[in-house]
């Protein structure tokens, strides 16, 4: 009865293919690159240019930027606007693919152990994993902690991908199309909060607040993964991973602009901050990001001089 009710919480989704694992060392090809003109030739020799990313992709590029060129603001003031928006589309939405690749791996292997349950106990290896899987994702605070079947039917609910449309649109959203100060100081591209000392102070901080400033991350795909583990476990992104949780139990894919709504809670500006991230997915034509796949080539590093 338990894996009944668990399986219908995870929507009784089938195992996933899994895609061809990259290994850094032996597939992977990197380039330094000296300007944005070299990084839309890249792209472009891909196959992944500008028209056929509006049109709409089957499978796309593994792309990794290393870092936000200091020179992007600055570069992205004298180009076309259009030019500015696709390179920023085409590097965030490989990203968003790669993190959320890396999450439905572990969901996998959760709804994999959780069917196993039924049949006899787990291995050792199995369990660490639940709990290791627990902890992460923040149903347990200690790997000490009793992992009950509630626990289990939340971390499924949490370990889950988020549509990429909409990824997309908040990074676009949040960082200025990868323009802000908070982008290219420290890869910031979704605005989340950090009281660390690292963390990139505004220029004008609200005292009421605290002394807060912006997280800054090693890599933009660094900035891509907390953000993700962020709608995945923060209580004011509840709404967000119960919608996520009916389009699963329903058989639905899971859509940017239907789970967009549930996220008013992550700007101030509520309801006006929900209906800019649909008309970012509209007007850019990203709903087709919501089913698309990686290709299988190896991963290509682009890496900026300065």
């Amino acid at each position: 009865m338990l894996l009944l009710l668990l399986l219908w919480t995870a929507g009784c989704e089938p195992p996933k293919e899994s895609g061809t694992k990259q290994e850094e060392s032996s597939k992977f090809i990197r380039y330094t690159v000296k300007s944005y003109l070299h990084t839309i030739q890249i792209l472009d020799n891909l196959g992944f240019t500008r028209e056929a990313f509006e049109k709409g992709m089957k499978r796309i590029p593994r792309v990794e930027l290393t870092r936000i060129s200091s020179r992007w603001s600055r570069e992205a003031r004298d180009i076309p606007v259009e030019e500015k928006k696709g390179i920023f589309l085409r590097l965030l939405a490989s990203g968003a693919l790669q993190a959320n690749e890396e999450i439905a791996k572990e969901r996998e292997k959760l709804l994999r152990i959780v069917r196993k349950m039924s049949t006899g106990p787990v291995s050792r290896k199995e369990s660490a994993f639940l709990r290791d899987l627990a902890g992460k994702y923040g149903v347990i605070e200690k790997r000490s902690d009793p992992l009950l079947p509630e626990g289990v039917r939340e971390l499924i609910r949490r370990v889950d991908i988020v549509p990429p449309s909409l990824v997309v649109a908040q990074g676009a959203v949040e960082s200025g199309w990868g323009t802000s100060r908070f982008a290219v100081e420290g890869n910031a591209l979704f605005g989340q909060w950090s009281f660390s000392e690292t963390a990139i102070r505004p220029k004008e901080q609200r005292r009421e607040l605290g002394n807060y400033g912006l997280a800054r991350f090693r890599t933009p795909l660094d900035s891509i993964r907390a953000y993700l583990k962020n709608l995945n476990t923060h209580a004011a992104y509840r709404n967000f991973r119960l919608e996520r949780e009916k389009l699963r139990r329903a058989g639905k894919p899971l859509s940017g602009t239907l789970l967009a709504p549930t996220l008013e809670n992550y700007s101030e500006r509520g309801e006006a901050y929900v209906k800019e991230l649909l008309t970012v997915i509209r007007a850019n034509n990203l709903s087709w990001l919501d089913r698309a796949e990686l290709d299988t080539r190896a991963k290509v590093i682009i890496h900026p001089d300065a």
